[in-house]
């Protein structure tokens, strides 16, 4: 099989969910002469499903020196980022994604997720807030979002929900019942 058939078929696996197994079937494409962005970001993420999260940051990292303005790539970075509790690193990689697409709600909600872990409620709420402005257009990308970083949005949810509250700052019940409604829906 030539490196083109070898990532289809690796592809495939990933979709199926077989993510141990598509790694191995994505270095093989990329070993075979396969060396692109999509395969690299695939693997990547099959390294972020299975908790290979170095090597999962890695690959993203490539497509990244292959192409600066791969938008899945700094946002899958960011979540890698944040499954390490690197909040900085992965403000900076969501802060690069909205840059570049500035209504990817699921970014804001990754961000305001990594900015409630470092006790910035103020951005946290209203990167929270914008995210869900967009994603209620968009509920497949957040619902992606929310099942890579489950916990994490789960710990912010809850950083949200215990905030004294402050006007202008915080979520209202209503807001909070949406994402809390969206993460549910993930179960």
């Amino acid at each position: 099989m030539d490196a083109q058939e070898l990532f289809r078929n690796a592809h495939r696996i990933l979709l199926d969910g077989r993510y141990q197994e598509s790694i191995s079937a994505f270095t093989e494409s990329i070993d075979a002469g396969g060396k692109t962005e999509i395969a690299f970001l695939s693997r990547g993420v099959a390294f972020l499903k299975t908790g290979q999260i170095d090597k999962a940051i890695e690959d993203f990292g490539t497509v990244l020196s292959m192409n600066s303005s791969n938008i899945r790539a700094y946002f899958y970075r960011g979540m890698a980022f944040m499954a390490k509790n690197d909040f900085e690193s992965s403000i900076a990689d969501f802060n690069r994604t909205i840059e570049l697409q500035p209504d990817h709600g699921a970014a804001f909600f990754a961000r305001g997720s990594a900015y409630a872990q470092i006790g910035n409620e103020y951005e946290a709420a209203m990167n929270i807030k914008t995210a869900i402005i967009f994603s209620a257009t968009s509920m497949q990308g957040f619902n992606d979002a929310v099942a890579i970083f489950r916990t994490q949005c789960d710990k912010a949810m809850h950083i949200m929900a215990d905030m004294e509250k402050a006007p202008g700052f915080l979520l209202t019940e209503e807001e909070i019942e949406n994402v809390k409604k969206w993460l549910d829906e993930r179960e």
